[in-house]
């Protein structure tokens, strides 16, 4: 079963997932915002073992999606 993908409260667009840094201190954070308008909704995960996990799982995803280099 797929994961459902929450919604933007104001309009009903699926929430997209970026990764984002502290102005002051440049730490990584995981964004949560509305695709339209980042004003309907945005919200911001700052727990340092998720942040982790999750750059972790984007590095693992673009590794495989890259695949091995093909040869002429």
């Amino acid at each position: 079963m797929a994961a459902e993908i929450p919604r933007c409260p104001i309009c009903a667009e699926p929430l997209v997932v970026r990764l984002a840094t502290g102005r002051k201190s440049g730490k990584a954070f995981v964004m949560v915002m509305c695709p339209r308008d980042g004003r309907h909704f945005r919200g911001f995960i700052s727990d340092r073992a998720y942040v982790k996990r999750f750059l972790d799982s984007l590095e693992a995803t673009q590794h495989v999606n890259d695949g091995p280099a093909l040869s002429r």
